[in-house]
């Protein structure tokens, strides 16, 4: 029988960059916070005096040294295994860094494949993959949108959109036990 595809994101899913970013933010910009203040995915909206372009350059500078970078949950890498047994997983990014791999084999994440998006826009239009597992709500409704189910994991920057989301085919996730637990028993 053939698995079904499972598509997860890296940045706020798999991997805790935003914190990293914040260190090394806290540096540059002398900006004090913590994850639970980045109310927002466009971190240059929270931040005044950041451009977009400011939080591009210094994003692509977090996974320069990719090792710093903690996993959202230390259970991960048993779950991708549990999962991997009935999925096939695909990891999804639209982080153009080539540490992502690396970084995904020195914890231990199962996975298929790697897929490199070159925007976040792209992302529902992949072929295979029936279920995806994100943090962008932007994502969440295009995925829903074309038919597909997505799992939102919750985080500070997509609460307003998990609390006025009323979509069936998108469900939330407070952490990875709910992701596993929505995978194994609703798909």
């Amino acid at each position: 029988m053939k698995k079904k595809a499972v598509g997860i994101d890296v940045d706020g899913v798999l991997a805790d960059t935003i914190s990293r970013w914040l260190s090394k933010a806290e540096l540059k910009f002398g900006i004090k916070a913590t994850k639970k203040n980045v109310t927002k995915y466009e971190l240059y909206e929270i931040f005044p005096g950041i451009t977009h372009k400011d939080v591009l350059d210094s994003w692509a500078s977090v996974w320069d040294d990719y090792k710093t970078i903690q996993m959202e949950d230390p259970d991960i890498p048993s779950i991708m295994d549990n999962l991997h047994d009935r999925f096939d997983i695909w990891i999804t990014t639209a982080n153009p860094s080539q540490r992502i791999n690396d970084w995904l084999r020195e914890n231990g994440i199962a996975y298929d494949r790697l897929i490199n998006f070159s925007s976040h826009e792209d992302k529902h239009k992949l072929d295979g993959v029936e279920i995806y597992v994100d943090d962008f709500h932007e994502v969440v409704e295009k995925v829903a949108k074309h038919g597909k189910k997505a799992i939102i994991l919750r985080q500070p920057w997509n609460d307003a959109f998990i609390k006025n989301n009323k979509d069936p085919n998108v469900l939330v996730a407070c952490n990875w036990r709910d992701v596993e637990n929505m995978l194994l028993n609703y798909f």
